[in-house]
Formats: structure tokens, C-alpha cells, sequence
């Protein structure tokens, strides 16, 4: 019993943590957006970017492999075309 509720309680964490990395990574691509449309070097921007993307796809893929992620988690950002 105990040990079902420790596994609650971090599968809570991490889901708290997917998803404030995803919020976080979908912040980085507008600003990255923005950046590039507006044509100022954005390298910094970009690498913090994709510091961003490889956090949040290294915990959704933990808590998938725990089964603790809804199927609906859009990994990535829908781009506007």
C-alpha cells in the first residue's frame, strides 16, 4: 500500500513537470518565432529552444514508460501554416 501511494505521489510530480516543461518549451518556439521574423540573431534563443524541447521530451518519454501521461499530451507545438 505504501509504496502505491509513493508511486502516486511522483507520478503527480511528474506529470506537474511534463507539463510546465511543455509550457516552457512552447514559450521558447514563439519567442524563437518572433526572433526569426523580426531577423535579430536569435543562436542563443534557438539553443535555449531546443534545451527546452529535449527537457520536456525527456519527461513526457518517463512518464509515458510510467504510463502516467493522457493520451491526448500533444508532444509538440501545433505550427500555424
Amino acid at each position: 500500500m505504501k509504496h502505491q501511494n509513493i508511486k502516486a505521489e511522483y507520478d503527480k510530480i511528474l506529470l506537474d513537470e511534463v507539463n510546465h516543461a511543455r509550457t516552457d518549451f512552447h514559450q521558447a518556439q514563439d519567442s524563437e518565432t518572433a526572433l526569426v521574423d523580426s531577423r535579430v540573431n536569435g543562436h542563443m534563443v534557438q539553443a535555449q529552444t531546443a534545451l527546452k524541447k529535449v527537457r520536456f521530451t525527456y519527461l513526457y518519454r518517463e512518464a509515458k514508460r510510467r504510463k502516467t501521461v493522457a493520451s491526448d499530451l500533444r508532444l509538440y507545438h501545433p505550427m500555424d501554416d
